[in-house]
């Protein structure tokens, strides 16, 4: 859920608010009385203003003057610290909810969307809270409060103001539907348009290599009109809301003389509690005007909560307080009758502890959903994946993350340097085991191509690396530590024939579990087993020697691709003896099917 502006933590600064809206009041009604009092001895009064009654007058107003001034300067850095304070709040809550929801649950949301909530949205929270909110509890209160001690001076003069107070909050009620409606509009098409140029930037290659340069920059103009279009057609929507604070404004001070003259005229009233009466309007002129925007705020806000709330409705995987810790042992895998909507059926696997698994199979086979069930980045809908005999969803995350290394296609690397990037998994690791994984991956080699070696920035996603080095990192990263369990996704997708020996290197000096996923025969050879899927199904578990040389479906999607490179494995249509499911103990190498 997401936090709520007044909060415990925050009351210390809504009460500074508070205080500065009655200061405000104050000081407004002290200066329209000292005002009064001025007026009456320099118009009405016929004998001299000695000294000793000016200059508590001029002093007192000095005062009021000095005092507003400085409620005006403190009123917006508190305002400011309530705003930034409420949205370090929403943003942790909002990250916390994003690294619990699985990441292909997150990869189906636009990526514009996701920036949006980050952004734009926070941004409007923050504008809500400190503009908004404090302007709308300072101003009220002092509009309210002079508005009410006011008719201490005379009774029609304040009905006059909260009166016309009162009919320019309906005209800014009424104009709140269109403005809600504008405002949406403009975020939907800021959205889309912040997806678009995202998928740009990361795919920057693949736009310059189709030559389709011309092309994209029309779609983003089209875009960007949309979004001027809807930003002008909300700022027309914005236009009324402080047309009707300024027109209030105005309206309060020619009420005030007329009413005021009405009143001297009948006797009500002397010309001194007029000239008062249209000091405070005056003073009040200026929150009356923080007022106006504070409905464009305000719609700003509710549509970033609706859009915050659709994100957080978002299923995370579970992981309630106080829950145990994973006991990992040997790294026993398992998966019992394990469904995932359309991607595996039925799935029944056992690796045994210590065991290298080859996950084999055309693409789009489940291979890749398979182990991503394994290391926990998803849940399955029905059944269990289970290390050392405990079901992951009833261990903690953070447990789980740590007794599996993970390495794949689609988990790149981060924009740092190669020292972080490999350490990732376990900043606080010892200088001893990165040289163990440095040595297995040769990393030495990429950090002498690099101009500061190991403290080489290696950019966003490892672009300034070539695609064997970033493959070298992030299989590096997930073997820190010797995890328990250690899931290679198509790890050598990247490498060459002799670059690959580093996953058969890493393979050899692991001591737990291993799943690989991979289309190299060489490796499914050194494999303990072998699971075989198709279509979402397990076609087949054996060890290398029987499966490769069979008749089953392993024999015949190798046979067909004798010399074929990783990921080159095409989809094929499975028979029916394809899908004959078995449960095998084995160490798991993954084949990347997808």
């Amino acid at each position: 859920m997401l936090p709520r502006p007044l909060s415990r933590a925050r009351l210390g600064l809504f009460g500074i608010l508070v205080g500065i809206g009655v200061g405000q009041a104050v000081a407004a009604i002290t200066i329209g009385l000292l005002v009064e009092r001025g007026f009456e001895l320099l118009v009405t009064n016929t004998g001299t203003v000695t000294a000793s009654v000016a200059v508590p007058i001029a002093a007192g107003l000095g005062v009021g003057v000095l005092l507003t001034a400085v409620l005006r300067g403190v009123e917006r850095p508190v305002a400011e610290l309530l705003g930034q304070r409420y949205v370090v709040e929403v943003r942790e809550t909002l990250f916390t909810h994003l690294t619990r929801v699985p990441a292909r649950e997150l990869g189906r949301r636009s990526r514009g969307s996701m920036l949006m909530r980050f952004v734009g949205d926070i941004a409007a929270l923050r504008s809500w809270v400190s503009l908004g909110l404090a302007r709308l509890l300072v101003g009220g209160l002092a509009v309210g409060l002079s508005t009410l001690l006011l008719m201490v001076i005379n009774v029609a003069l304040g009905a006059t103001v909260g009166g016309v107070l009162l009919a320019g909050g309906l005209a800014t009620w009424a104009a709140s539907p269109r403005l809600m409606r504008k405002t949406r509009h403009a975020r939907r098409h800021q959205s889309r348009l912040t997806g678009e140029v995202t998928e740009r930037l990361t795919q920057i290659a693949v736009l310059q290599a189709s030559g389709q340069e011309r092309r994209e920059g029309k779609r983003v103009k089209r875009k960007s009109s949309r979004v001027a279009d809807a930003m002008v057609s909300r700022a027309g929507a914005t236009g009324v809301s402080r047309a009707v604070a300024e027109g209030t404004a105005a309206l309060c001070a020619v009420s005030v003389l007329l009413v005021g003259a009405i009143e001297v005229r009948a006797g009500r009233a002397s010309p001194g509690a007029v000239v008062a009466a249209v000091s405070i309007a005056g003073l009040l002129a200026g929150h009356l005007r923080d007022l106006g925007r504070v409905a464009e705020y305000a719609a700003g806000a509710r549509v970033a909560r609706e859009a915050a709330t659709r994100f957080l409705d978002m299923s995370p995987l579970a992981d309630p307080p106080g829950a145990p810790a994973l006991d990992v042992r040997g790294g026993e895998v398992q998966l019992r009758d394990v469904v995932l909507g359309e991607a595996l059926c039925g799935v029944n696997l056992h690796a045994a502890a210590g065991q290298t698994i080859a996950v084999v199979g055309p693409n789009g086979a489940g291979k890749s959903t398979l182990v991503a069930l394994a290391s926990r980045m998803v849940d399955p809908d029905e059944g269990q994946v289970r290390i050392d005999d405990q079901d992951l969803r009833t261990r903690s995350l953070s447990s789980v993350r740590k007794a599996v290394g993970l390495a794949g296609p689609d988990l790149p690397l981060l924009r740092g340097s190669m020292d972080r990037n490999v350490r990732y998994r376990l900043p606080r690791c010892d200088e001893d085991e990165v040289a163990r994984v440095a040595a297995l991956c040769e990393l030495q080699a990429v950090a002498d191509d690099l101009p500061d070696g190991w403290r080489s920035d290696v950019g966003e996603g490892g672009s300034r690396l070539s695609a064997g080095q970033r493959a070298r990192l992030t299989i590096a990263r997930a073997a820190l530590g010797r995890p328990a369990v250690l899931v290679l996704d198509e790890a050598e997708a990247h490498l060459d024939r002799d670059a690959a020996g580093v996953v058969d290197r890493v393979l050899a000096d692991h001591h737990g579990t291993a799943l690989v996923v991979t289309h190299r025969r060489e490796l499914a050879q050194r494999a303990d087993q072998i699971w075989c899927l198709i279509n979402g199904r397990v076609a087949e578990v054996g060890p290398p020697g029987q499966l490769l040389n069979g008749t089953g479906p392993t024999a015949r999607l190798f046979a067909r691709h004798p010399e074929h490179q990783p990921g080159e494995l095409p989809a094929e249509r499975p028979r029916g003896d394809d899908l004959e499911g078995h449960e095998h103990g084995a160490r798991v190498v993954q084949v990347e099917g997808r």
